[in-house]
Order: C-alpha cells, then sequence, then structure tokens
C-alpha cells in the first residue's frame, strides 16, 4: 500500500510497525471523536472506528489462536495478546459479508469497551482519517449493525464508509444482552416519580435496550440519537419536567464531556442528576466526569445497575 499524508488529513498505512506505532500515537493524541480507523470488509466496502476504544493493531498470521469449534460463529477463537486473553472476531462473519480464506485476513484491531477486550479480524486496514460529525448520515435505519454512512477520500477518490455500531458488536460477541434484561425485568417495578428521563446515545440498539428498560419502570422518557439533539431540545421542555438525564460519553456532534458542561451551566438544571452511561472506564476519566458535574458513572449494558440507579438518582 501507498503512504501518504494527503490534505484531506488522512494517514495511509504502509507496513506492520508503521501500523503499529501510527495506531498507538493517534489513539494517544488525536482529537478521539473525531478521529477514525478505515478498514477493508471482504466485499471491497470500507468500514470505519473511532480510534478511541482501540488499543493496537496485531498480525493476525503472527498468532496462535484457540480455535472456536462452532464454525458458523463469529468467534474464531481466543488468543493471548500480550498477557491477557482475547476474545477473536472475524468482522465479515459478524457483519454478514461473504468470508474470505484465512491467510487473506491481515490484521487484528484490539478493542478495549471497559472492561471488555477483544480482537477485530480485518481484511487491511486503509488510513486513519478525521470525519466531522457534519459529514456523517445516520444510517441506523438501513442497517442495524451501523450507526452512521460518510464519504471519505483514498487515493484521491472519494468512496462511501460505514461506521459499525461497536455496542452492537459487543452485546453480540458476549451475547448477554436477552439475559441482562430478563435479570433486571424480573427485579423491576413502576417508578413512582412522574418525571421525564432524558436519554442520549449514537447507538441505535442501545437505545432500543433502554428504551424497554424505561418502559417497564414506567417512566416518561425522550431518546435522542446525540447529545447535542438532546441539549437543543432543553430549551423547549419545562425544566420542572425533567428528573433525570443519562448520557452516553462518546456522539459524534456532542458528547457527554460537553452534554455535562453545557448543562450544570443552566440553573433551571442545577438540581438534575446527571447520570453518564459508557464503555470508557479509567480512573481519568471517571475524575474528570466527577468534577465536571457527573452523579454517577454505570458502564454499559448493565441494565440491573442502571435501573437501581434511575431509581436512587431521578427526582
Amino acid at each position: 500500500m501507498e503512504t501518504n499524508t494527503s490534505k484531506d488529513n488522512n494517514t495511509s498505512i504502509e507496513d506492520d510497525d508503521d501500523e503499529l506505532d501510527l495506531i498507538k500515537l493517534v489513539a494517544t493524541n488525536a482529537n478521539d471523536s473525531n478521529q477514525y480507523l478505515v478498514f477493508v470488509g471482504s466485499n471491497n466496502e470500507l468500514y470505519a472506528k473511532n480510534v478511541s476504544k482501540i488499543e493496537e493493531l496485531v498480525v493476525y498470521r503472527d498468532l496462535t489462536i484457540t480455535k472456536n469449534s462452532d464454525k458458523s460463529s463469529i468467534i474464531i477463537g481466543t488468543a493471548d495478546i500480550r498477557g491477557q486473553m482475547t476474545t477473536i472476531v472475524n468482522f465479515d462473519a459478524w457483519m454478514g459479508n461473504d468470508l474470505l480464506d484465512e491467510e487473506k485476513y491481515e490484521l487484528l484491531i484490539i478493542a478495549n469497551y471497559g472492561n471488555r477486550r477483544f480482537a477485530i479480524v480485518v481484511r487491511s486496514v486503509e488510513q486513519i482519517t478525521t470525519i466531522e460529525p457534519s459529514e456523517m448520515t445516520d444510517n441506523s435505519s438501513d442497517n442495524n449493525k451501523a450507526t452512521f454512512i460518510t464519504k471519505i477520500a483514498i487515493a484521491g477518490i472519494e468512496r462511501l464508509c460505514t461506521i459499525f455500531d461497536g455496542d452492537k458488536m459487543l452485546l453480540d460477541i458476549y451475547d448477554d444482552t436477552q439475559t441482562q434484561l430478563d435479570l433486571a425485568s424480573a427485579k423491576i417495578n413502576a417508578t413512582s416519580s412522574d418525571k421525564m428521563v432524558l436519554f442520549a446515545d449514537d447507538s441505535k440498539f442501545v437505545r432500543q435496550l433502554v428504551g424497554t428498560l424505561l418502559d417497564k419502570m414506567q417512566l416518561r422518557h425522550k431518546l435522542y440519537h446525540d447529545g447535542l439533539d438532546m441539549v437543543k431540545d432543553l430549551e423547549k421542555l419545562d425544566s420542572n419536567d425533567v428528573g433525570l438525564i443519562i448520557t452516553d460519553l462518546e456522539m459524534p456532534k456532542m458528547g457527554g464531556r460537553e452534554v455535562i458542561d453545557h448543562i450544570r451551566k443552566i440553573d433551571e438544571y442545577k438540581d438534575v442528576n446527571i447520570i453518564v452511561h459508557t464503555n470508557m472506564s479509567n480512573n481519568i476519566t471517571s475524575n474528570e466526569l466527577l468534577n465536571l458535574g457527573t452523579s454517577k458513572i454505570i458502564g454499559k449494558i448493565d441494565m440491573n445497575e442502571l435501573s437501581s440507579s434511575i431509581n436512587e438518582l431521578i427526582r
């Protein structure tokens, strides 16, 4: 692959060492909310993943993998990567694309969602690029494994690129979504509050799950695709009618940090608790969010903890 840095802020990748160094550099120093790793599927279509949840790239052929006996599974097997047992997932299998011969897959994208770490097998990586929110179109109604679709330039040619739903992939890998929801449902009673819950997340799948939970709690609620949509709607709502705000941390137009900062500057909402519902979890992030005015941080998707926290914090 040819290496170049073009005026549209795309950085192409040439060899294994460059891949490892470049992803570490971008994940550490870049504006995570706008930086995406672009890779190629078996169908020659482009896909993208935000670098904020990527630890590094690993050469697939260098690994020793304990293979999954279920050949129909999206999970290839398990490998020891940097001393951690890591689940290996074939992206094409998950997306529903045709599968290639194993030797045609080059790289693993090591992803970390809170305490859950897994590796995504991909055909090849093209580049790391900046994608602005204004360049994204919601594609979740056309593809339940996608969040947005955008256009990016590869070698000077503009192509469509799908930004896939990492939360949906995570839940499909661990396959405990329904179990969590069933466990939560068994313990949920109607909440006595008549206040409304506002919830923002760019994952359609997560919005559906949390919407189901709020229905079971018999709570009025509004669901938003993005933090910016929710913030704009606050101007139209009666602040006395809002009992709790729940937000994802990473969203394209306005992320959780900006949502919290904005809300805490509005006097009418100073007494409304804010829950951050995220797969990003470390001490630095937690301290930052609490200093901004977060009431509680909850990992996705623990329906029992979320329902308990809603009962605790809704006013």
